[in-house]
Parts: C-alpha cells; sequence; structure tokens
C-alpha cells in the first residue's frame, strides 16, 4: 500500500479499548446487582477460560501457531534495550513461564468478559431460527453463527499451512498466494 493509503494503528487500539471498558462496565454491572446469577456465572466462566488457556498454552508451535516464542524473545529484546537506555543492569525482564501465566490470566479475563455478549448471540441466534421459515435463511443463519469458529480454526497450523496454503487437487498440490487480496493460484 502506498503510504497515503495506509491507516493509523492507534485507531484500532482506542476502539479495542472503547470496546473491552464498555465491556468492563457492563460485567462490573453484573457484579453490582443483588438478583440473578450473573456474577457467579462469570465467576465459572473465568475459571473455565482460564483453563482452557493453560491448556492451548502447553500446546507446542508445531501445532497451533500463536508466534508466542517469537513475540516472547521480542518482547524480552525491546524490554533489556529500554532499561539499558535507562541505566538499569538486568538479565531477563521476566521469565517465559511468567508471560505465559500473564496471558493465561488475560485471556480468562476476556473470556469472563465475553460471556454474556456470547450468551446474548446464542440466543439471538434461536430466535432468528425460530423466525427463519425456509431452509435457505436457516442455513443461512446457521454460517453466520458459526463464522467464529471458523476464524478460530484459522489458528490450527496443520488446517492452515496444509489444506489452506496447499490445498489437495488429485494428484497435485497447489500452492496458493495471496497477492493484495486477491487469490491466486501458483502454476
Amino acid at each position: 500500500m502506498k503510504s497515503s493509503q495506509e491507516m493509523n494503528i492507534s485507531v484500532v487500539w482506542c476502539l479495542l479499548v472503547l470496546a473491552f471498558a464498555i465491556l468492563f462496565s457492563l460485567t462490573a454491572h453484573y457484579f453490582i446487582a443483588k438478583d440473578g446469577g450473573e456474577r457467579s456465572v462469570c465467576v465459572t466462566f473465568g475459571f473455565f477460560f482460564f483453563v482452557k488457556a493453560m491448556a492451548i498454552l502447553i500446546v507446542t508451535e508445531s501445532y497451533l501457531e500463536f508466534g508466542l516464542e517469537s513475540g516472547f524473545s521480542n518482547f524480552s529484546e525491546s524490554v533489556m534495550q529500554f532499561l539499558e537506555k535507562q541505566g538499569l543492569e538486568s538479565q531477563s525482564p521476566v521469565s517465559k513461564l511468567t508471560f505465559k501465566l500473564f496471558l493465561v490470566v488475560l485471556c480468562s479475563l476476556i473470556g469472563a468478559f465475553l460471556t454474556f455478549p456470547g450468551l446474548r448471540l446464542a440466543q439471538m441466534h434461536l430466535d432468528a431460527l425460530n423466525l427463519a421459515t425456509e431452509k435457505t435463511t436457516q442455513a443461512l443463519v446457521h454460517i453466520n453463527f458459526l463464522s467464529p469458529l471458523h476464524m478460530v480454526l484459522l489458528w490450527v497450523k496443520p488446517i492452515t499451512k496444509d489444506y489452506i496454503m496447499n490445498p489437495p487437487l488429485g494428484k497435485y498440490s497447489v500452492p496458493l498466494k495471496i497477492l493484495s487480496g486477491v487469490l491466486r493460484i501458483q502454476p
């Protein structure tokens, strides 16, 4: 892209901060309310996502492509350079285990914050299915509901690298390249 067409990434970060501030205030409202089981559901789902994130981080980089190894090394190098500029000496800012534990806690908090929006989405999906009478409309509603699952599956390295980037076409495997937003098949 030309430099005039580039988008300022800080706008995206500001929008993400606003979205999570709204989610946090919504979750705080659930904790303030005396009646209802929203508090216990948020805590339960927070612990559920904590265990789930711990299990996912145990899986090696050969199966799930998160880039944590390179991310941790870049983080460590950046912190070391910052500390050297400040005149402080340190061997390592944090260990890899502490880094992963911080990510697990962050993922569990995000999972707890997204519990009720997810439950509302599921209820909206059921309402849309009850209102849809045609089979094509119901199929589109199901595709719309399952599209986040498709995005999550793109993180799994064997699916992404083997079947999407090198799809088997009969006896041959044709590599695909994505150039400037257009999918092109390489001969």
